[in-house]
């Protein structure tokens, strides 16, 4: 029986973070290098859509509103689109009602976090997100 080997998530994972508030989203950037990601920020859905498409990153993590139609439609349009359908979504938000939370979930976002959240928190996840999707599990959303 042929065995195969373990797969990894890349050594330095691209991280495109969609944020609208420029502090958080530079805060994450220049966090997430440190921690080995390369990373690309955007401000809004319509640049996060063209930068997902253009350099197809590992993972995204966006604040959105989700509770806007726009947050929604972003989700939805990724997950239907087959070059970003792959890519995995981490929803960093402040706005942590139990629906909002299912509904990301249901809309297939691979984790769930609260605001204020520390980049560290962030970074281990992404890199749980990452080796959950490597490892070839089904994209099970994660909650902290």
């Amino acid at each position: 029986m042929e065995r195969r080997r373990a797969r990894r998530p890349p050594a330095h994972p691209l991280v495109l973070v969609v944020d609208g508030h420029a502090d958080t989203r530079e805060l994450y950037a220049l966090t997430l290098r440190s921690f080995g990601f390369e990373t690309e920020t955007v401000d809004d859905v319509a640049d996060g859509y063209a930068r997902a498409w253009a350099t197809h990153p590992d993972v995204i993590a966006t604040e959105i509103p989700l509770s806007m139609d726009t947050g929604w439609k972003f989700m939805h349009d990724l997950q239907c689109d087959p070059r970003t359908r792959d890519i995995p979504v981490v929803v960093v938000t402040g706005d942590g009602r139990a629906t909002l939370r299912q509904r990301a979930e249901q809309e297939g976002c691979a984790a769930f976090l609260l605001k204020p959240c520390l980049p560290d928190v962030l970074a281990t996840t992404l890199r749980d997100v990452l080796t959950i999707r490597v490892q070839g599990h089904d994209r099970t959303p994660a909650s902290r």
